[in-house]
């Protein structure tokens, strides 16, 4: 029988054992650290793949969605008008035959927060014509051709000679084709950068705690080792194939927690137990799962309490939580959407607008009737000072700040 180290093992846990790579021995040794590499992993696959990076970039774009366009103009006194039966209204709210619009601003929240930008594709029966359509274009497969002048131009088509798609079809794309909106980068006057490339390293540590808590699940082989206690005048005395044989079966046929076994081992033979599991508590994989989560959750203006955690979140936080984002993240970039919306249809210089209105939102209206009421009681408070005829009105509403 052979009695080398290796093929104890083998017989142990019921595999063949690999040494560990000396390359990975070394890391291990170092503390070398070992990260998914921005430049080469295919962005898409390890954002649909990182459930919490999936669900913050999920939920920010259902919230940036869950606004309204309204488009207004403002008369020659300075009121402020909606303009209804708007036909950019009717656009964006049916970009295309495949998305409604609702899914078309998740797409273009998607893009620029997977590869940092969107390219929306612009349908047009003449160049100088009306959109006929919206369509967010594959953002990992275009390419920018650029002219090289990045300074001294007037125009963008001076800078960017035009867009190519890089699916193998050769299709290209004049400049005024394409609606390109980025996250801007100092580095790249022309193209954005993903916000998931500061996020490389949290991003490896989850999918890193995540592999190895699948190992311990999947891949932990034995729960322990069950070993001959039994000694004489010259050391321990191993088993026999058949007594080791006969405890292996009786294990497995009379002990378990199902009807009719029984829960506690009853043997002449002295036995001890030796675990060979590990309490993953220990390795601390969930409190680094939850750290780099809320690593995530602030990269893209987002709070915590509107994600599910491990501890409980309050209804006055979750409340909070909401209008924090909405105020912080998501109404601040519907702004800018709706001005380049606004700039790409031309009504900026005909004195019009477009906006994405969230005040139907019911946490957002929570602020307003608190407004309401705080300015309810400034006026109260304002008509009682003036009924005594001690200030005049315009003093009254500096003091009161109304």
């Amino acid at each position: 029988m052979d009695f080398t180290p290796l093929s104890l093992i083998n017989s142990l846990f019921g595999f063949s054992y690999t040494k560990t790579p000396r390359t990975q021995t070394a890391q291990i040794l170092t503390g070398q650290p070992q990260w998914l590499s921005p430049d080469s992993w295919d962005a898409y696959n390890v954002y649909i793949t990182t459930p919490q990076l999936y669900a913050v970039i999920q939920r920010r774009g259902y919230l940036l969605a869950s606004g309204v366009w309204k488009h207004y103009k403002s008369d020659k006194f300075g009121n402020v008008l909606e303009v209804t039966d708007s036909p950019v209204v009717k656009l964006l709210e049916n970009p295309n035959p495949l998305v409604n619009g609702n899914d078309h601003i998740r797409q273009w929240n998607e893009n620029k927060c997977i590869y940092g930008n969107n390219y929306e594709y612009i349908l047009r029966g003449l160049p100088t014509s009306f959109p006929q359509g919206l369509t967010n274009l594959p953002a990992a497969q275009m390419q920018i051709n650029v002219s090289g002048k990045w300074y001294a131009q007037t125009t963008i088509e001076g800078i960017i000679t035009g867009y190519e798609f890089l699916d193998g079809s050769g299709v290209k794309f004049q400049t005024n084709e394409i609606n390109q909106t980025r996250y801007v980068s100092s580095k790249n006057p022309v193209k954005g950068e993903s916000p998931m490339t500061s996020l490389f390293m949290p991003i490896s540590n989850i999918r890193g705690a995540y592999g190895f808590r699948n190992v311990i699940i999947n891949r932990k082989g034995a729960l322990g080792i069950l070993s001959n206690q039994s000694k004489d005048q010259s050391g321990s005395i191993p088993l026999t194939e058949k007594e080791r044989q006969r405890l292996n079966d009786e294990y497995q046929r009379l002990y378990g927690i199902e009807e009719g076994q029984m829960h506690t081992i009853m043997t002449n033979t002295s036995l001890n137990w030796q675990p060979m599991t590990f309490p993953t508590k220990d390795l601390m994989l969930f409190e680094e799962i939850n750290d780099d989560f809320l690593t995530i959750i602030d990269a893209y203006g987002l709070n915590a309490n509107i994600f599910s955690r491990q501890t409980g979140s309050t209804y006055e936080n979750l409340s909070e939580g909401i209008k924090q984002a909405y105020q912080s993240t998501i109404i601040p970039e519907a702004e800018e959407l709706a001005m380049n919306r606004s700039q790409l249809f031309g009504l900026i210089s005909k004195g019009e607008w477009l906006e994405l209105d969230y005040s139907h939102i019911s946490v957002l209206q929570e602020n307003e009737r608190e407004k309401a009421e705080v300015l309810e009681k400034k006026a109260n408070a304002m008509k009682t000072l003036s009924e005594l005829g001690i200030y005049e009105v315009d003093d009254l509403k500096q003091i009161i700040n109304l």
